[in-house]
């Protein structure tokens, strides 16, 4: 991301492996072909995006754009990439295969329609967008140029929350029926963005705290529920930070009657995630896993063997079952094996589109003080 690059020591040494020859795809022998993607936005999402893409052989960044040269310079150096642009039309015409749009959501529909007109697949971070409506206008741009459109969503790329979907949709829970959210993030507080940039400019950072903190949550709520929100209600607040909003307080209520409530706030740092159902539930934190269910559940990551009573998982316990299964987890490299049909996306766009619908209702129930339609 323009302007904030935040490379540490240890981010520099994660990367340093060489790209694989650049002009050549190498049929690997799980049939997955060794694509070519470009990225874009050199500061903290965009280094880690290199660092996960470089755990596995599906993929590697092999061009790198950003309009800010000493970010650019920073990252190209780290990973060892030698062809960087300040220009996007520049890096597409260095023959990738799919670009990785890490940037300010604000900057991406024309990128994507750009990326799109030269037949080259995309693939974003999530908030995907700073609206629906640029979001409804990146689909409609990949569909027309036959190219697909990804989001990436961290947690669709842990194997813990990819078993844990497995069990809902097993019905190891029961119904849906709550659905709890925390997100916060104060470094805007605590390191407040100076005049100018892009996080203080909503057209660019997208408008409210719960689309540019909650998004990928909103995401992972769809995913692992399978419902759409049909009503929502929500409020915000503002003043103590250099950000147009502090914080923001959201409700949904889900086809089928779930509730959700959703937080998220640029003034406190945390992070949790609870779905409940009829006959059990999970609670996620950052270092452990709550789970209660009507059934036996055995699964890659963990098992589940006392139906109906609680369990408490350490994710330290499970690490190596995790560390097994991240490599062909990571999101990128799934949407290289995407691309040649072996595998699936958890977030394609119109999946990504659709949820935007319910980020755009937030910020107009929090305007109009009423409940509003998704």
């Amino acid at each position: 991301m323009p302007g904030d690059v935040t490379l540490a020591r240890d981010s520099a040494d994660a990367i340093q492996r060489a790209p694989m020859e650049p002009d050549c795809r190498l049929c690997l022998n799980t049939g997955v072909s060794y694509l070519r993607a470009g990225l874009s936005g050199c500061g903290t999402r965009g280094t880690r995006a290199v660092e996960q893409i470089r755990t596995h052989a599906h993929c590697d960044v092999v061009a790198l754009h950003d309009p800010d040269p000493h970010a650019l310079e920073r990252l190209g150096d780290a990973a060892n990439v030698a062809r960087r642009a300040t220009d996007f039309d520049a890096m597409l015409q260095t023959g990738v295969d799919f670009v990785i749009l890490a940037g300010p959501c604000g900057d991406r529909r024309e990128q994507v329609e750009r990326a799109a007109d030269a037949g080259v697949h995309v693939v974003l971070h999530a908030p995907m967008a700073p609206d629906a409506a640029t979001a409804d206008a990146m689909v409609a741009a990949c569909e027309r140029s036959g190219v697909r459109l990804g989001v990436v969503v961290p947690h669709q790329g842990d194997p813990v929350l990819e078993q844990l979907r497995q069990m809902i949709a097993d019905d190891w829970l029961g119904g849906p029926v709550l659905v709890e959210v925390l997100v916060g993030e104060d470094r805007a507080l605590r390191q407040p963005p100076p005049p100018g940039h892009w996080l203080r400019e909503p057209a660019r950072s997208g408008q409210g705290a719960l689309l540019q903190l909650a998004a990928p949550q909103v995401h992972l709520a769809t995913w692992l529920t399978g419902r759409a929100a049909l009503t929502v209600t929500a409020q915000s607040s503002r003043g103590f930070s250099v950000l147009p909003e502090d914080a923001a307080v959201g409700t949904a209520v889900l086809r089928g009657g779930a509730l959700c409530t959703f937080a998220a706030s640029h003034l406190t740092r945390g992070a949790a995630f609870a779905i409940y159902g009829t006959d059990g539930g999970v609670r996620l934190a950052t270092d452990r896993i709550w789970l209660r269910g009507r059934r036996e559940f055995s699964g890659a990551v963990f098992e589940y063997l006392e139906p109906g009573d609680e369990a408490t998982l350490l994710r330290a316990d499970i690490q190596e079952a995790i560390a097994d299964l991240a490599p062909d987890a990571e999101l990128h490299g799934r949407f290289a094996r995407w691309l040649d049909d072996l595998d699936d996306f958890p977030c394609p766009g119109e999946q990504g589109a659709l949820d935007m619908k319910l980020l755009d209702a937030w910020r107009r129930a929090a305007a109009s003080g009423r409940t509003e339609t998704v």
